[in-house]
């Protein structure tokens, strides 16, 4: 019988399939529902930094800061712990509803206010904290070492404030990707989410104005991912989670032998409901016994470059030399 269980950033998994961060994490009976379909673990919807910040605001706009400014400040922080009051109250509820992991999750532009918060992801019983942070490299003033420099201090920040293993879904825009990885490790990082994928502008010439690109990812996005994870998971002491285009249970299995620990949907779910968990599990059973696999561990990362025969196969970048094979 195969054993579909592992351990991704010293926690054990059932299934190596984890429901992303999206609004169907966002509710106690989605995060069941989730759990009894096969979901080895779930990130719950991202609270965002930028949310917390506005929504606090708009409460207090109005507000006549001139006749009584120490209450401004009062308001300020008692809507802004509403808002993660809100958050945390998800957190516990679910926890106290499934057995599966559960992991907070925040959307964050800054190393700022709401670090002091974080512990009380952890008090309230969350499994880890994976932080969904970006920053658009547009400043021309400033150079790719202050950006990374932005990511380091935000590392380190949340790594001081809790004892809980910490993700960082990251995007591919650094200018040496495995240095900056490599030195997240360093910092003491569990987990790296490999890639985030975000909002993508289009233009609509129909009505000539600004629209958005497909918000599903669609397969072939898969590709950067499985390239990376490959490339670097046998090299980092960190954990790796795929995550975009990862469509069916042949998308897992081709991240698990990347080196992947874990692999997160949240577009195949959309299409196709919570079924898909149970699905893919099914799938990934069933192909392990094919090959004869009996667990996880038995050929993740089995083709990863630092263990391939081809090793510089994952390193080609031109069509031309991946057509003819040239190194």
């Amino acid at each position: 019988m195969a054993n579909l269980k592992t351990k991704y950033m010293g926690i054990e998994l059932e299934s190596p399939v984890i429901a992303a961060s999206s609004g169907l994490t966002a509710s106690v009976d989605k995060v069941k529902e989730f759990e009894q379909a096969g979901a080895g673990a779930v990130v719950l919807k991202s609270l965002f930094e930028e949310q917390i910040l506005y929504d606090s605001n708009k409460m207090t706009e109005d507000y006549n800061s001139e006749v009584h400014a120490d209450a401004l400040d009062f308001f300020n922080g008692m809507s802004s712990s509403f808002f993660l009051d809100e958050y945390l109250t998800l957190v516990e509820n679910c926890k106290k509803a499934v057995n599966i992991p559960v992991i907070a999750s925040v959307n964050c532009v800054s190393d700022g206010a709401w670090l002091k918060y974080a512990k009380r992801f952890e008090n309230v019983g969350a499994d880890a904290l994976e932080l969904n942070a970006f920053t658009m490299p547009v400043n021309k003033k400033m150079s790719s070492e202050d950006y990374e420099k932005t990511y380091y201090r935000l590392a380190e920040g949340i790594k001081k404030a809790v004892n809980i293993p910490v993700a960082l879904k990251l995007s591919p825009h650094f200018t040496s990707l495995a240095r900056v990885l490599e030195n997240f490790a360093d910092i003491g990082i569990e987990g790296l989410v490999l890639f985030n994928r975000f909002y993508r502008p289009d233009i609509d010439i129909k009505k000539v104005k600004m629209s958005h690109a497909p918000i599903l990812s669609a397969a072939e996005e898969m590709s950067l991912t499985l390239q990376w994870i490959a490339l670097l998971s046998g090299e980092i002491e960190c954990d790796f989670a795929a995550t975009t285009g990862v469509h069916d249970s042949e998308g897992v299995i081709k991240q698990l032998l990347a080196g992947a620990k874990a692999v997160q949907i949240c577009s195949a779910v959309y299409k196709n409901g919570s079924s898909v968990f149970a699905k893919m599990n099914n799938e990934i059973a069933d192909w392990m016994r094919e090959k004869g696999f009996f667990s996880i561990a038995d050929f993740n990362g089995k083709l990863c470059q630092e263990e391939s025969e081809n090793p510089e196969v994952y390193e080609r970048t031109q069509y031309m030399k991946a057509a003819v094979g040239i190194s």
